[in-house]
Order: structure tokens, then C-alpha cells, then sequence
């Protein structure tokens, strides 16, 4: 069967199909509280692990108010009230030195601003408040945002022309994506358009992937469909699919190229924020173009064909794909039950973790095209700028959620108002790039599936069917008064871009890491980490965990792949910080980060006894090696009175020495973590010299033992010295 890429270039019947990926962001599981040392991290929360603004500030609503005395607040009353909370049990799997809240301020007597111990991801914070939520004493809690102004794309038609994108308080069928690019933007997903292949359009080309052409020769030699001259290869570029009178079947029109890949390209990610242009869905993401329409539309084995290879499988005499895609958009579609062949190319393409979008078909009907209609694709019918269902696009069962597609309304006419995107201006073969306006349910199924790359980018393995649960979960309600206000067979609603990310928020787990006996560990000891996961407002509890190194020599852990592992801390010491993810039933995971330090103590080089006069002088100096070239500094017990080791330098000094006797000094070196073994120096004080008794008659006192000692020794060298000198005069 050919499916055909129909579209409505204001007015003409268009099918559409498309997917969608979702993924979450990942909420903070707080850690038992433990004391660690300064040079010693253990990371109590989980939470993205990219760059993200930071937050430590709570608005806490308490049931009761705040003591006053005299009809004037106590703010010593408000102070207790938090203090309370902070130590309650509703906390106690809570603490950490990050968590411990503090009182900032009161908007109200009963609602006061708190803060943490230290800034906290927004997904951490959030965990933290639910968890606050529940002391029986606090009506609500949240988190004390900061308001900024929103981010608007510089692309000049983003204001002028993409209504599609504004939040429903501007334009009730807007897709709410401007707060929604605060929190992601796409980035890191693959999204691949099963379509008509691309145009190298100065606002996508730095979004594209090389991508891959499907279409095959219609029988040996033949290649009308393709139109460009032979079959299957990498070469995705769109030709042009312009149509003779009568081509496409008896009575059919005479077409101009449609570029519509190229169209629904700029919707998912065109180039945004560059002064140019129009802005993309998920401007972060990368599309991989993958061609499967040409003149007169495409062949089911070449589309199911193309899905698989997007998806990352094998498809016989075709290079592999590099680039997965987690999203797939199937802006196509044909009449008629699911196919076999469409069912079991979605069942591998879930199988393998991505997720398929179809657009509905344009045709006005009570029942939607394949392969939107297959078990497990997300189904996307078109509404207007009004919110109204568009008078084109079908409806019925298996229908899922309903974007963006322009045009006018069943019930609400509204001004017809398409989707505005990229596009080229030649009317058969490529001319120049150009913009303009097409409706259908190809133009809503992107609409779709940029928000789903919005959501993988922050839940990478989000499962099909998780992802799906978020859309519809988070869909806004059809507007009063419209055509699907009151039917069931509308799908779950209008696409809203910021309450899907949202509602990731909420369903996804949290996790908490900690190291045992957290601290700086001796080299050599082992070394033990614990990760905690607890499930979102999914109710998901069952978990995988992965561990893997992130920082510091590379170290062998005891398993990465359960809740507990642990490494032994090799020589010399170092830091060294790992990253576990923890994975549900759905695909939706949290990560965090746990750090510790090993070290080596310091060892002192070895000091000899000392030996010094009564009331002389004695120095000497300590030293150390440290493997890990910490500076050293020396600790001493046992001085004895009026001597002194300098710790920094280790110079021991004592002048005056005495009283006579035998004496210990116990020196121990530390690198500021660890002592290293002490070592006991005995230090002898002698008796002081006699008085000499000098020769002759009067006066001077007698030789003392060791003068003379020193003489005798000194005239027996000299006796021998002169021996040897006359000896070799001899010989000369």
C-alpha cells in the first residue's frame, strides 16, 4: 500500500503522523543525616547532574499562627515554629547538614520563608516540601521561586507568526512552551522525521544529522517515487515530490512540491535564538532526517523499514544508524486498519525504547489513519488557535492528544491561522529557503513530539508508555464550547508543554547517596557506598542501580549495577567521586553523586639520640614525607620545660638545657588528616666541663678529663702526621 504525505497548505487534505518521547526530570531523595570531615562529600541528594540553577529558600504555610503578644507578631514565636518543623519526624529521613532549615522571614503570622543548609536543585527542593507537607502542622509548603522574565527566542516569526507556541492565556490552543524552555530545551535527544527528507535550510542545518533515504525503486529500474534517480541511500536530501495531473492515480491534481519534511523539521528544532527565523519545539534536540515520501507519497515497506533503522535496529543492506532516535514523527498516515507490517515495526521500535508519533489523518473523520491507529502509537489530532478541534482533522478511537495544526475550527472558526515553519520556495525542484504556512495533523504531530524530546532530554530512558502517561496526563482540558469539550474520543486534550515537564517532576523517584563512616579514609582501607531510592507519585518501587566513576584515579568498584558497592582506596591517597543512577519500573531514574577521600599519613624520617652540655644549646630538626605531598606539620609531648618544637617547620630549640639528666621527646607528624606514626627522641644532658687546673704556679685551675683527652689525641696526630711527611720525602 502507498501512503500518501498529505497536507493542507491552507486548504488542502492533509495526512499526518509523528512521535513523541517524554522523559523526567529527576527529584532529590534526601540522605540520613552524618557528620563529615571538611575534606570528605557525601552528596545527599539526587537530581540532574548538568549545571542548573540552584535554590535554598521554602514558603512554609502553618496551620496555627504565630504567637503574638499585644496584637504584635513574635518573631521568636515564627523562629520556634520552623525550628520545631526542622527537628519533627516528618524530617527525620530528611537530615543533613543541606537540609537543616533555618527561619528567613514571615509574609503572614502563619507563612514563613525557610531556608536550607545549602542550595539544592529545584527537583531536590520540591522533594524536600512534599516531604514537610506531611507534619501534620504545615498546611502547605513550595518552593519560594524566583521570578525572571521568560525567555523569548530572538527569532523574528516567533512573535509575528507562531501563535502555536504561546502560552493559552495568549492563544487558548498555544502549546505553553515559553516556560517550558526555562526548565529544558531538548537537548541531547535524537528526533528522527520519517518524511520527505530535508532541505538544507540555513535555520535547521546545524540541527541535522546525516540521515538516510528509504525510498526504493517502485520495480527494477523504475525510480518515479524517489525522483531522484536510483534507490536506498544516505542521501536524505528532498528533491522535490512536485506531481503531474493524473500521477498519483485517475483525476488526481497536478502538485507542487510540498517540502514537507523540511516543514515539519523547523517545527521539532529549528535553529532558535539566532536572530533568525522561526524557533523550534525542542531547539536543543538534533533531527535525523529520514526519507520515505516522494512523488505521490511512500510504500509502507520503505516507512516501516525507516522506523527501524531510526530506532537503532538492523535493517538488512543498510549501514547502521549512529544516531538512535528516541522520538520518531510520522507526519503520514493512510487509510485503514493498523497493517501487520506497521504493528510490528512499532512493537521493535518500543521494544527498543523509543517512541512513535502519528498523526490522525486530515480527512474530517469519526476514525483515525494507520499507523496512528496501531497498538502503541501516540495518535495526534490537530486544533486550532482557539482550542477548538480543526474541522480537517480526525478524531476517534486511539486518538491520544491533540497539538497545534491551525486552521479553522469544527464549532470556533476562529481566523484559520496555520503553523508557521520553514520551507523552500521552488515550486518543483529546490530554489531558496523560504517560511510559510501549513495546517494538518502533520503539523500538530511535531508539535507533539518536540515536547516529548523536551522530556527525554531530562529522562534519557523514560519508557514509551511513561512517556505517553505524561502527555495525557498533563493535557489541558478542551475549552468550553468547542467540538471535543464534551466527547471522549478527542484524546486527553491539548498539548501543554510546562505541565508536562511538571508532571515529570512529580512522577519521577528520588535517591539518596551516602558513604559509610563518610570522612577521609586510611589508603588501603575499603571503602563502602549506599544508594536509596524511593519512588515518585508514580508509586513505581521497583529499581535498578548503576554506579559508575565520575572523578579521581580510576578505581575497581565491588559491582555497579547494585544498591551497595565499595572500592579499596588505593597508594598514594585521592579524591574520588561517583554517580549512581537509580532506574524504575518506567524507565524514569534520579541521580546523585557521593565523593570521599583516601590518604596516606605522613611519615617521619628518622631523628638520632641527642646529646647536649648542662645550660648549652641543642637543635635539631624534624621532617616527613607525605605520598600525597600534603604539607606536614609536627605535634610533640614530653617537652621539657623551656624547649620548643616549631610545627610548622619542625625545628626543635632548647636553650639552657638542663637539669641534668636523660630525657624523651615523643614527635608525631600530621598532614591535616591523618597522624602518622609518633617517634620518641631521648635527649642526655652531661654534667658541664671542670674547672681547668692549669700548669705552673698559681692561678689557673686544672685540666678537665676531656681537655685532656683532646690534647693527647691532638699530639698523637700531629706525631704520626710528621712520620708520614718525612717518609715520602725519602722517596722524592
Amino acid at each position: 500500500m502507498k501512503i500518501k504525505k498529505n497536507f493542507r497548505p491552507l486548504g488542502a487534505a492533509v495526512i499526518a503522523l509523528s512521535i513523541a518521547t517524554v522523559s523526567a526530570v529527576s527529584i532529590a531523595q534526601l540522605a540520613p543525616k552524618g557528620k563529615t570531615s571538611p575534606n570528605a562529600q557525601a552528596t545527599a541528594f539526587a537530581g540532574p547532574l548538568q549545571t542548573e540553577q540552584r535554590y535554598n529558600r521554602l514558603i512554609i504555610k502553618f496551620k496555627d499562627k504565630a504567637a503574638t503578644q499585644a496584637g504584635v507578631f513574635d518573631f521568636f514565636a515564627a523562629r520556634n515554629q520552623v525550628a520545631t518543623l526542622d527537628s519533627s519526624a516528618s524530617l527525620n529521613l530528611a537530615k543533613t547538614s543541606a537540609v537543616n532549615l533555618s527561619y528567613l522571614k514571615s509574609v503572614t503570622s502563619q507563612t514563613h520563608v525557610a531556608i536550607t543548609g545549602q542550595k539544592l536543585s529545584r527537583a531536590e527542593l520540591f522533594a524536600l516540601a512534599k516531604q514537610i507537607e506531611q507534619d501534620p502542622s504545615v498546611a502547605y509548603a513550595e518552593i519560594d521561586e524566583i521570578a525572571q522574565p521568560l525567555f523569548t527566542p530572538n527569532d523574528p516569526d516567533y512573535l509575528n507568526h507562531q501563535w502555536h507556541y504561546q502560552a493559552p492565556a495568549t492563544y487558548p490552543g498555544g502549546a505553553n512552551l515559553p516556560t517550558a524552555w526555562d526548565l529544558s530545551t531538548g537537548s541531547g535527544v535524537v528526533v528522527a522525521v520519517i518524511d520527505t527528507g530535508y532541505r538544507p535550510h540555513a535555520d535547521l542545518a546545524a540541527n541535522l544529522l546525516p540521515g538516510y533515504d528509504f525510498i526504493s525503486a517502485d520495480s527494477p529500474g523504475v525510480f518515479t517515487t524517489a525522483n531522484d534517480g536510483d534507490g536506498r541511500d544516505s542521501d536524505a536530501s528532498d528533491p522535490g515530490d512536485w506531481a503531474l495531473a493524473g500521477a498519483c492515480g485517475s483525476g488526481s491534481p497536478a502538485s507542487n512540491s510540498s517540502w514537507h519534511g523540511t516543514h515539519v523539521t523547523g517545527t521539532i528544532a529549528a535553529v532558535t535564538n539566532n536572530g533568525v527565523g522561526v524557533a523550534g519545539v525542542a531547539f536543543g534536540a538534533k533531527v535525523l532526517p529520514v526519507r520515505v515520501l516522494g512523488v505521490c507519497g511512500g510504500y509502507m515497506s520503505d516507512i516501516a523499514a525507516g522506523m527501524q533503522w531510526a530506532a537503532g535496529l538492523d535493517v538488512p543492506g543498510v549501514p547502521a544508524n549512529p544516531n538512535k532516535a528516541k522520538v520518531l514523527n510520522l507526519s503520514l498516515g493512510g487509510t485503514g486498519a493498523c497493517g501487520l507490517t506497521y504493528q510490528d515495526a512499532v512493537n521493535a521500535v518500543r521494544a527498543a525504547g523509543s517512541v512513535v508519533v502519528a498523526a490522525t489523518g486530515n480527512d474530517g473523520q469519526p476514525a483515525i489513519d494507520q499507523p496512528a491507529n496501531c497498538a502503541g502509537v501516540i495518535a495526534v489530532t490537530a486544533h486550532t488557535k482557539l482550542g477548538d478541534n480543526a474541522k480537517y482533522a480526525n478524531i476517534g478511537a486511539g486518538t491520544v492528544i491533540s497539538g497545534p495544526g491551525g486552521g479553522f475550527g469544527t464549532l470556533l472558526a476562529g481566523d484559520g491561522a496555520g503553523v508557521y515553519s520553514t520551507l523552500n520556495t521552488g515550486t518543483t525542484t529546490p530554489v531558496a529557503d523560504s517560511y510559510g504556512i501549513l495546517t494538518g495533523t502533520s503539523q500538530a504531530a511535531p508539535h507533539v513530539a518536540g515536547v516529548a524530546a523536551l522530556l527525554a532530554s531530562l529522562q534519557p530512558e523514560i519508557s514509551p508508555d511513561a512517556l505517553r502517561s505524561v502527555l495525557t496526563s498533563s493535557a489541558r482540558p478542551y475549552p468550553a464550547g468547542t467540538f471535543c469539550a464534551t466527547r471522549t474520543d478527542c484524546g486527553a486534550g491539548l498539548l501543554d508543554a510546562r505541565a508536562a515537564l511538571d508532571r515529570l517532576n512529580s512522577l519521577a523517584p528520588t535517591v539518596a547517596a551516602i558513604v559509610s563512616l563518610p570522612g577521609v579514609r586510611p589508603t588501603g582501607s575499603t571503602i563502602g557506598f549506599t544508594a536509596t531510592a524511593s519512588p515518585g507519585s508514580s508509586g513505581n518501587a521497583t529499581f535498578s542501580y548503576q554506579w559508575t566513576q565520575i572523578a579521581g584515579p580510576t578505581v575497581s568498584l565491588s559491582s555497579t549495577i547494585s544498591a551497595t558497592t565499595s572500592f579499596v582506596a588505593p597508594s598514594p591517597g585521592a579524591s574520588y567521586t561517583f554517580k549512581v543512577k537509580a532506574t524504575d519500573g518506567s524507565g524514569l531514574s534520579a541521580s546523585n553523586q557521593v565523593s570521599v577521600t583516601s590518604d596516606t599519613a605522613p611519615v617521619l624520617n628518622p631523628i638520632p639520640a641527642q646529646t647536649v652540655g648542662e645550660s648549652g644549646t641543642l637543635s635539631f630538626t624534624a621532617s616527613a614525607t607525605d605520598a600525597e605531598n600534603n604539607p606536614v606539620v609536627f605535634l610533640a609531648s614530653g617537652l621539657p620545660p623551656g624547649s620548643s618544637l616549631n610545627a610548622a617547620t619542625g625545628v626543635f630549640t632548647w636553650n639552657g638545657a638542663g637539669p641534668i639528666g636523660n630525657y624523651s621527646v615523643t614527635i608525631t607528624p600530621n598532614d591535616g588528616t591523618f597522624n602518622g606514626a609518633p617517634q620518641t627522641v631521648s635527649i642526655m644532658v652531661l654534667a658541664p666541663k671542670p674547672a681547668s687546673s692549669g700548669g705552673g704556679g698559681g692561678g689557673g685551675g686544672s685540666m678537665g678529663w676531656l681537655d685532656a683527652f683532646v690534647l693527647l689525641s691532638l699530639a698523637g696526630l700531629s706525631l704520626y702526621f710528621g712520620r708520614r711527611t718525612g717518609t715520602r720525602g725519602k722517596k722524592q
